[in-house]
């Protein structure tokens, strides 16, 4: 991604001029460490994008781009420990580098870090207005999350449940996100309602792609076992758009594998042969391309600039990538 790296320099810059203290150092190191570990900055990147399709330079939304990073790193260290995952981008998870209640501790201290950047916002940008939609949606974040812990249990949730899952776990932040960047950059109403529907539209696309490229991609680029989710017996996109399909006795079948996880070699087989019989695969990829396409038509509405090409760009790298 060549053509966002001066995004990503000013970004990572800033990002290192955080002046974490060194002590204790159970509560900073953790931190460092979830950040030294990189992932797509995808959100900070956006936010500044954001601020050059308004009028300004990308520079005055770096608060912005630093709060919404560290909140997103913040809810990966909380949710590697509700998912008990082990690994976090190659990496040993927070909670098995260190332990859970380090993990916890570290994660509340970068959540109040992330609310502190936004004290360094420039003077003419409303800070009430930019932190009822930072907070906003941070609780929304958090009852995306709650329904997804919610499907765990439950063998009825329809795809508009799911919808409105991922609107709060992914879109509600990246929504956001180019939301404060473009109020740094100074937008009207109007720009500020495009940018919202851009960040959605990502945010759902983003997340049905993932779920998409779990049972497609290349495990090598991707990072993840194939069809891990399907292992693991969580309802993504697919799953729960094969269940709506499917006779009644392959749904009986479906749930009934679900029920007793992991799934074998041959289970996770009859799952991805079944979402095949019924066209899922290619169904859910025109899905989500019918998303990011939205984000496309939205972004129509700002004016030429090299900020509108960046984010056409980034758009059509999100739309082919493999990881």
């Amino acid at each position: 991604m060549d053509f966002l790296k001066s995004y990503a320099v000013l970004f990572e810059e800033e990002l290192q001029n955080i002046n974490f203290p060194q002590k204790p150092e159970t509560l900073y190191q953790p931190q460092r460490y979830i950040l030294r570990n990189g992932g797509k900055r995808i959100r900070p990147v956006l936010a500044l994008i954001s601020c050059g399709l308004c009028g300004s330079g990308p520079k005055e939304a770096i608060p912005v781009a630093l709060a919404v990073e560290l909140l997103h790193n913040f809810t990966l260290m909380h949710d590697d420990i509700m998912d008990q995952a082990d690994s976090r981008r190659g990496e040993l998870a927070v909670h098995k580098k260190w332990d859970e209640p380090t993990a916890i501790l570290a994660g509340d201290s970068m959540f109040v870090y992330s609310l502190l950047q936004l004290q360094n916002l420039p003077a003419q940008v409303d800070h009430k207005k930019v932190s009822k939609i930072f907070l906003n949606s941070i609780n929304t974040v958090c009852e995306g999350q709650a329904m997804d812990m919610e499907f765990e249990n439950r063998t009825d949730v329809t795809l508009d449940e799911y919808h409105r899952m991922i609107e709060g776990k992914t879109g509600a932040l990246i929504s956001s996100a180019m939301q404060m960047g473009g109020m740094c950059g100074n937008a009207d109403q109007e720009q500020l309602g495009q940018l919202s529907l851009i960040g959605h539209s990502l945010g759902l696309a983003f997340q049905i792609q993932d779920d998409w490229l779990d049972v497609v991609a290349d495990p090598d680029k991707f990072g993840k076992r194939k069809a891990g989710d399907i292992y693991e017996g969580k309802k993504t996109f697919l799953l729960l758009s094969a269940l709506e399909r499917c006779s009644e006795p392959e749904q009986k079948k479906i749930l009934g594998l679900m029920a007793d996880t992991p799934l074998s070699d041959s289970e996770v087989e009859e799952v991805i042969d079944i979402l095949e019989m019924y066209n899922v695969i290619a169904d859910t990829k025109e899905h989500y391309l019918e998303y990011y396409s939205r984000a496309e038509k939205a972004l129509q509405q700002f004016g030429d600039s090299n900020y509108k090409q960046d984010l056409q760009h980034l758009i059509k790298y999100l739309k082919n990538r493999e990881s």
